[in-house]
C-alpha cells in the first residue's frame, strides 16, 4: 500500500514573509550544497513551467546511496546507484518528485502548500475520498525538539523565540502543508524503505523550517525583491560551478562570491 501523509507546519510569520524566509534559506543551502564535497550533487538550476506549479525555479540534484543511507538500501543498490531529485518551487506551492533511475517501481513526491492558518484546514491538498482514507496527518511543532528557538542578530540581540506552547502566544502564524507519497514495489523491503524516506522528510522539514526561524534576523528586514536578487545571484553562481565540474567555463566567480559572500549583500 502507499504510504501518504499529510506534515503541518505551523509558523509564527505570514505567508508573505515565510515566502522570503524560504526562498533565503533555500538558497543560503543550495549554495552550501553546490560547494561541498560529497553529500547532494546539483545537475542542473533554472526557470521552468511546471503543470501544477506554473512559472518556477528549477533545481535536480542527485543523492549517491553510501554510508549515510541505511544498510537495507544499500543492499539494493549497485556500483553508482543513485537518488534523483526534481524540484520545482513557486510557492506558495511546489512540488518535488524523487526517483531512484535503477527501481522503476520507487516515487516519493512531496508537494506543498503555504496557507494563513494554524494547521487547521481539513483537506488542503483537495484529495478525493479514497486517497484522504489512507493519508495520516501529523502536526509538527519546530521547537519540540530543542528546548528554546532563537534568532539573533550580529550585535547579540534576540529578535525572537519560541519555546513551550509557543502557539498559544504568538500573534501570527501561518501554517506550511506537505503531503509527501512514497511507493516503492519491492519484495521485503517495501515498508522499510516507505517508512524511511517518510521519516527523512519529516526531519528534513524540521530543521529547514528551524533554519527560517533561527536566520529570520538575516532575511526578515528586506523586501521580497532584495530576496529575489540574492537568490537570482546565488542560483547563477550555482550554475557557474556546475559549469565549472563539466569543465565548459573557468575559474572567475569572483562577482557572484561579491554578491554570494554576506547575506542579502548588495
Amino acid at each position: 500500500m502507499v504510504v501518504v501523509k499529510e506534515y503541518r507546519i505551523p509558523m509564527p510569520f505570514t505567508v508573505e514573509e515565510y515566502r522570503r524566509g524560504n526562498m533565503y534559506c533555500l538558497r543560503k543551502h543550495l549554495l552550501s550544497e553546490a560547494g561541498a564535497a560529497g553529500g547532494a550533487e546539483i545537475i542542473e538550476i533554472g526557470q521552468t513551467e511546471h503543470p501544477i506549479v506554473g512559472n518556477c525555479q528549477f533545481v535536480k540534484r542527485r543523492y549517491a546511496l553510501d554510508e549515510s543511507f541505511p544498510s537495507f538500501m544499500r543492499a539494493i543498490s549497485t556500483n553508482g546507484t543513485t537518488l534523483e531529485e526534481f524540484h520545482n518551487s513557486s510557492l506558495p506551492v511546489s512540488s518535488s518528485i524523487m526517483k531512484l533511475p535503477a527501481f522503476q517501481s520507487f516515487m516519493l513526491r512531496i508537494d506543498t502548500l503555504l496557507l494563513e492558518d494554524c494547521g487547521t484546514t481539513p483537506n488542503a491538498f483537495n484529495l478525493p475520498a479514497n486517497a484522504l482514507s489512507k493519508r495520516q496527518v501529523q502536526i509538527i511543532d519546530i521547537a519540540k525538539a530543542t528546548t528554546k528557538l532563537t534568532s539573533t542578530l550580529e550585535n547579540g540581540q534576540i529578535l525572537g523565540s519560541l519555546a513551550a506552547n509557543w502557539q498559544k502566544t504568538e500573534k501570527k502564524m501561518m501554517c506550511v502543508y506537505k503531503l509527501v507519497t512514497v511507493e516503492f514495489e519491492y519484495w521485503g523491503l517495501k515498508s522499510a524503505v516507505e517508512n524511511y524516506m517518510q521519516t527523512c522528510e519529516e526531519e528534513t522539514s524540521v530543521i529547514h523550517n528551524q533554519r527560517v526561524f533561527c536566520w529570520s534576523s538575516q532575511w526578515l528586514g528586506h523586501s521580497l525583491a532584495e530576496v529575489e536578487s540574492y537568490s537570482k545571484a546565488v542560483s547563477e553562481r550555482v550554475a557557474l560551478l556546475i559549469k565549472m565540474r563539466s569543465r565548459k567555463v573557468g575559474r572567475d566567480l569572483t562577482r557572484f562570491d561579491l554578491v554570494c559572500a554576506q547575506p542579502l549583500c548588495a
